[in-house]
């Protein structure tokens, strides 16, 4: 009984001595068949003795290539690409109406019409342009090649 007491208080001297800083932290990945052969071929080349050192060697060490999208900028350049499939349709309209109004109106009233229709096509043209020079420098600042 006095052995059991004496015990009580000392830890077992028995088995692995308990690491500083224990790696309690796991992270699983699933591969499919090509990037498990590629990931195989890395790992031989690396020279490393265990997987999981050659990953957290990978992932820690390596610098990664981080590239941020912004989704406002991408939509924005969607719809501002968008604007010209409807130029070219409000074209086609234009080509119509001309053909109209030279056919069902006289050469004057036809003239008076067409003035006003040309005027907003020139602005429409002006705005079309500073559009894509918008795009242009939209596409440069924010999308990685």
């Amino acid at each position: 009984m006095k052995k059991e007491n004496q015990n009580i208080g000392r830890k077992s001297k028995a088995g692995r001595k308990p690491k500083a800083n224990p790696a309690i932290y796991r992270c699983d990945i699933r591969l499919n068949e090509t990037d498990n052969c590629k990931f195989e071929t890395l790992f031989e080349l690396s020279g490393f003795k265990y997987r999981g050192h050659f990953i957290k060697d990978r992932v820690l060490n390596t610098p990664l290539k981080i590239i941020e999208v912004d989704k406002t900028i991408s939509d924005y350049i969607i719809k501002l690409s968008q604007i010209r499939s409807q130029i070219r349709g409000i074209g086609n309209n234009y080509n119509q109406v001309l053909r109209l109004l030279k056919e069902q109106l006289g050469e004057r009233k036809a003239l008076r019409y067409l003035y006003r229709l040309e005027q907003a096509m020139i602005e429409l043209v002006r705005v079309y342009k500073e559009l894509e020079q918008q795009l242009q420098n939209l596409e440069t600042k924010w999308l990685q090649k």
